[in-house]
C-alpha cells in the first residue's frame, strides 16, 4: 500500500548496533526504529546547535548569558496570558470551575476559550493568539498554582501535541480545517497509547487498511484499543497513530472527528465506535478514554504525510517543558497551602513555623517549584535559539515529575492528616503528582535515553572500535551469530584463565583498530588538559570571571555543578570500559549516571535562573535547593561504585529470575488481580 511518508533512513545508531552484537535483535530494531523517528523529529526542528546537556558534559562549556537566558526571556514575555488566568480564576471564584463530580465545566472552558486559551500558541492566521511557548509556560504554571491543574493539563495536551502536530506536519488544508475549530475549544486528542502498548511507540498495533471506496478502514480492537487517551470524547478530535497495513512497517497519523456517539451494526453502520472512560484514579476531572475502532471509515485527506512516531518526538518536547511548568505551579500551591496552616497552627512552643523541620520541608517545596520553572524556562529558550535540545528535554521532565512528589511527601508532613482531606486540593492532587511521573514516558527509562542522547557522539566516535571487535568475536564464521552460552560481552585478564584464544584474538583485533588509538589519544589529550587545569582548582571561586556572574551565595554551587559535569565524561568512559558490551543489559549504571547529570543540570539552572531574577528570596530557595542536591550527588557514586553496582546487578538479577520463574515465595498464595484492561490474544502467525 501507499505510504506517503519521507524515503531514506538514518544510519543505524550506535546503541542499535551494540545490542545486536549482544544478540538482542529485537531491541535492537526497537531502538534503531525509535532513533530514526527521533532524528528525522531533530531534522524537522532544524537545530543547529549542540545540546546544551552534551556541552556541559563534553564541552566546549556554554556561557553565563546562555544558561541565563531562559530567566531572562520568561522574565520579558508579554503579558498575553494574564487575561487566560483571570477568566479561570473568576470561574474559580463563583464556584463555577467544576461540575459537582469535580469534572471541568463547560462554563470555565467557554470563559477561558473566549480569551483564546486553546489557541495560545496557534498563529493568528489560524484565528490563534500567537503566542509563545515560554508564554504559555507562565500561564499553565499559574493556573496548576492556583488549583486548576486539570485545565493546565487539558490546554497543554492541545496545543503541544494537538494543534502541535497539525502545525508542524499537517496541510495547510489540514490546518485551516482543524486548527481554527481547536482555538474554539473544541477537544483535540492524541491517540498513540494503547491496551498492549506503551513505552515503545514503534510497537503499536492499531492499523489501517485501504477502503476500496477510497481513504482508508481503521482497526483497533481489543488490546489494540487506544487507551489513555487525555482529551478524546465524544464529537473531539484525535489523531490517531495506527500502523500503515496490519503487518506494515511504517507508522502513519490521521486526524479525524469523533463520532458524537458510541456507534455499531444497530446504527446501520458497517463499523464500530466506542468512547468509554479509561478508569484512571488520575486526572479525574478531565477526559480520558478508551478508543475502540473496527472498520472505522477515515478519509484520504485525514492522513498526516509523517510518521506517526516521529510526529509524537517533535511534540514532546514541548509538552515536557509544559510539564515542568506545571509541576513548579502545583508545588507553590503546596507550599502556600503548607507555609499558611504552619502559620495559623500553634505547636509544641509556638507556631508550627517557627520550627525547623517543618521550615526544610517548607523549603524543600519551594526549592523543587523553582527547579521545576527554571529547567522550564531555560528548555524552553534553548528551543527558541535554535539548540538541540536532547537531553534537556528528558532532563526537564523526570526532575519536574520527581520534585513534585517530593514536594507533595513534604506538604503532607508539614500538614499531617489535614492534608488527606476529601476536600483539600492537595489531596486531590495526589494521583496527578503521582502520573507525571508515567505520562509522556516513564522516568527511569527516559533518563537512560538521555544519557544515550547525551553521550552518542562521544561513543560513535570513541568506542565504536572496541564494540566492533567484541561484536566481531561474536560471529561465527558464516557471520551468524554464536550461541548465546559462547557469546562474550566483556574483554578482561578472567578470559585468560576462561577463553585465553578469545583474549588474544581480541586484543589482536583491537590493537589493529584505528578507533582504538583514537580512544587512547582522546584519554591522553583529556589528561593532559586536567592536569593544567588543575592549579586553578586552588582559585578562589569569587577570583574566576566564569563564576562572577553568578550571586556570591550560589557561586561555589554552580562551579561544583560544572567541575562534576566534566568529570562525568570520565565516569561514563569507566562504565563502558568496565561493562563494555553488557552496558546494553546494565540499566541501573546508566539510571544512576542520568540521575546524577539530572542532579547537577538542576543546580546550574538554579544557579543562573536566581542570578538572571535578582530577586534576593529567590537567592534564598536556589541555595537551599542546591545544598540538598548537593547531598545527594555525592551518595551516588559513580566510577567508584562499580564493583558494588555489579553486585547490585547481580543481585537484582536473582531477584529478577525468581519472580519470572514464580519461585519467590513472598508471593506464593497471592492470586493477582485481573487487569483492569484485560490483554486479549494476539493473532499468531508461524515464524517463517
Amino acid at each position: 500500500m501507499s505510504t506517503n511518508l519521507p524515503s531514506g533512513s538514518p544510519a543505524t545508531s550506535t546503541a542499535a548496533k551494540a545490542l545486536a552484537a549482544a544478540g538482542d535483535a529485537d531491541s535492537a530494531r526497537d531502538v534503531g526504529a525509535l532513533d530514526d523517528a527521533a532524528r528525522q523529529a531533530a531534522a524537522r526542528l532544524g537545530a543547529k546547535k549542540t545540546g546544551l546537556v552534551e556541552r556541559l558534559v563534553y564541552g566546549p562549556a556554554p556561557d553565563a548569558a546562555e544558561l541565563q537566558g531562559g530567566a531572562l526571556s520568561a522574565q520579558k514575555a508579554g503579558k498575553r496570558g494574564e487575561p487566560v488566568v483571570a477568566a479561570a480564576l473568576a470561574a474559580l471564584q463563583r464556584g463555577e470551575a467544576f461540575t459537582a463530580d469535580g469534572k471541568l465545566s463547560a462554563a470555565l472552558r467557554s470563559a477561558v476559550a473566549a480569551e483564546k486559551a486553546y489557541g495560545f500558541t496557534v498563529p493568528a492566521e489560524f484565528d490563534g493568539l500567537g503566542g509563545q511557548y515560554v508564554e504559555l509556560a507562565l500561564v499553565e504554571e499559574e493556573l496548576a498554582a492556583n488549583g486548576l491543574g486539570p485545565l493546565a493539563v487539558e490546554i497543554s495536551g492541545e496545543l503541544t501535541i494537538g494543534a502541535g502536530s497539525l502545525l508542524a506536519y499537517g496541510t495547510e488544508a489540514q490546518k485551516r480545517t482543524f486548527l481554527p475549530l481547536v482555538v474554539q475549544g473544541e477537544m483535540m486528542a492524541f491517540g498513540l497509547t494503547e491496551v498492549g502498548i506503551g513505552v515503545n511507540a514503534k510497537k503499536i498495533r492499531a492499523y489501517v487498511e485501504p477502503d476500496p471506496n477510497g481513504g482508508f478502514r481503521l482497526h483497533a480492537t481489543g488490546d489494540r484499543n487506544k487507551l489513555w487517551i487525555t482529551n478524546a470524547t465524544h464529537g473531539g478530535l484525535v489523531g490517531v497513530v495506527a500502523r500503515l497495513g496490519k503487518d506494515g512497517k511504517q507508522v502513519g497519523l490521521f486526524v479525524t472527528r469523533l463520532p458524537q456517539k458510541d456507534m455499531g451494526a444497530a446504527d446501520g453502520v458497517d463499523y464500530e465506535f466506542r468512547c468509554t472512560p479509561s478508569n484512571t484514579g488520575a486526572f479525574t476531572a478531565n477526559h480520558n478514554s478508551r478508543l475502540h475502532f473496527a472498520n472505522y471509515p477515515l478519509q484520504a485527506d485525514e492522513q498526516i504525510k509523517a510518521d506517526g512516531v516521529e510526529v509524537l518526538f517533535y511534540c514532546l518536547r514541548m509538552g515536557r517543558c509544559m510539564l515542568a511548568a506545571m509541576a513548579a505551579g502545583y508545588q507553590r500551591m503546596f507550599a502556600v497551602d503548607a507555609a499558611a496552616y504552619a502559620k495559623g497552627r500553634d505547636g509544641v512552643g509556638g507556631a508550627v513555623i517557627k520550627h525547623e523541620l517543618p521550615r526544610q520541608h517548607l523549603g524543600r517545596m519551594l526549592g523543587c517549584a523553582l527547579q521545576s520553572r527554571a529547567l522550564s524556562h531555560l528548555s524552553l529558550h534553548q528551543d527558541a535559539t535554535g539548540t538541540d535540545l536532547a537531553g534537556l528535554r528528558d532532563l526537564t521532565k523526570s526532575a519536574a515529575a520527581t520534585t513534585a512528589m517530593e514536594s507533595q511527601i513534604a506538604c503532607e508532613r508539614v500538614l499531617g492528616g489535614r492534608s488527606f482531606d476529601e476536600g483539600s486540593r492537595v489531596h486531590q492532587a495526589r494521583h496527578n503528582m503521582h502520573v507525571f511521573g508515567v505520562v509522556e514516558g516513564e522516568d527511569d527509562l527516559i533518563l537512560m535515553g538521555m544519557v544515550k542522547d547525551v553521550t552518542d557522539a562521544w561513543t560513535t566516535k570513541y568506542m565504536a572500535g572496541l564494540l566492533g571487535v567484541i561484536q566481531s568475536i561474536n560471529e561465527g564464521p558464516d557471520g551468524k551469530p554464536v550461541p548465546p552460552e559462547q557469546r562474550v560481552l566483556r574483554i578482561t585478564p578472567m578470559l585468560l584463565f576462561t577463553r585465553p584464544s578469545v583474549l588474544w584474538q581480541a586484543t589482536k583485533r583491537l590493537l589493529g583498530k584505528g578507533a582504538f588509538w583514537t580512544l587512547v589519544l582522546w584519554i591522553v589529550g583529556n589528561l593532559l588538559l586536567e592536569l593544567l587545569l588543575l592549579p586553578f582548582r586552588l582559585v578562589p571561586t569569587g577570583m574566576l570571571p566564569r563564576y562572577q556572574l553568578v550571586a556570591p551565595e550560589l557561586r561555589g554551587y554552580a562551579r561544583f555543578a560544572e567541575r562534576r559535569l566534566r568529570w562525568l565524561r570520565w565516569a561514563y568512559l569507566g562504565i563502558n570500559l568496565f561493562f563494555q558490551l553488557e552496558l546494553t543489559r546494565a540499566q541501573i549504571p546508566l539510571q544512576r549516571l542520568g540521575k546524577v547529570i539530572e542532579h547537577l543540570v538542576s543546580m546550574l539552572a538554579l544557579c543562573h535562573h536566581a542570578t538572571a531574577l535578582q530577586d534576593k528570596s529567590l537567592r534564598h530557595v536556589a541555595a537551599l535547593q542546591c545544598e540538598q542536591i548537593k547531598s545527594r550527588v555525592n551518595g551516588l557514586p559513580l566510577l567508584f561504585g562499580l564493583w558494588q553496582m555489579d553486585r547490585l546487578r547481580r543481585h537484582v538479577a536473582a531477584v529478577g529470575d525468581d519472580l519470572e520463574k514464580g519461585q519467590c515465595t513472598l508471593l506464593h498464595g497471592v492470586a493477582p488481580q485481573p487487569f483492569a484492561h484485560p490483554f486479549e490474544a494476539r493473532d499468531k502467525k508461524p515464524r517463517g
